[in-house]
């Protein structure tokens, strides 16, 4: 029985890890793979155990099993960069560009910035991908009157270390970050593919240049169960 419960969970897991189930993708229910694979249910309930254990699946109450990516181990430094945490982990990393506005900053954004009250600020949203799994949404805060230019710098970015750089900061620093957790909204659940129910992780980071000037603010969202944050 062990060894049946085991090889199911191998079998299982080669199909999660080969992208046939990708991140928040329902699995057949357990009736529906033990006819499959020509098992008991107690063989199959076995195994999403071991899946559950390993961080592969997770169950959602009255809805079923479901994939979830790998977890990412995110290290926090004074020069920390989000492609170097993520692609050493797995898959190649893009961006997907999701809206560019300007807008007045709120108090935090504008104190945080260095920016007089109600100072306006570029907001760049954007959703990170790391393969084919959504991995995180995010909001990147940049002084529009220090960079009037910035949306002609966005064609083809690989991240917002590249976009600094088409700014004209060669180096920045991370002054400060913030970490809580809380429940996602309907739309965050939606692009990240998890559950409403589920816990999300907040993460606010301030950048600032080798002259300790800030230049963006971070404000990312990520599944609590893809993330693992070392500070």
């Amino acid at each position: 029985m062990k060894r049946a419960r085991e090889d199911l969970a191998a079998a299982l897991l080669a199909r999660v890890e080969a992208g046939e189930w990708p991140t928040g993708m329902r699995l057949p229910t357990q009736a529906e793979l033990a006819g499959s694979y020509g098992v008991s249910r107690h063989v199959v309930r076995g195994a999403i155990e071991l899946l559950e254990q390993r961080g592969a699946v997770e169950s959602r109450q009255g809805s079923g099993i479901y994939a979830r990516g790998a977890l990412i181990d995110y290290h926090v430094r004074s020069r920390t960069r989000y492609g170097e945490n993520v692609e050493r982990e797995g898959p190649p990393t893009r961006i997907e560009l999701l809206h560019l506005q300007t807008c007045r900053g709120d108090d935090a954004a504008t104190r945080a910035l260095a920016l007089p009250r109600g100072a306006r600020v570029y907001d760049l949203h954007i959703l990170r991908w790391s393969g084919a799994d959504p991995l995180c949404i995010a909001h990147h805060l940049f002084p529009a009157d220090r960079y009037p230019d910035l949306s002609d710098q966005l064609d083809g970015i690989g991240g917002i270390s590249e976009l600094l750089s088409r700014l004209g900061i060669a180096d920045f620093r991370r002054s400060q970050t913030a970490i809580w957790a809380r429940r996602p909204t309907r739309s965050e659940a939606e692009m990240l593919r998890v559950a409403i129910d589920s816990s999300v992780l907040s993460l606010e980071g301030r950048n600032i240049d080798m002259k300790g000037v800030p230049v963006e603010i971070s404000r990312s969202i990520w599944p609590a169960s893809r993330i693992r944050v070392h500070v």
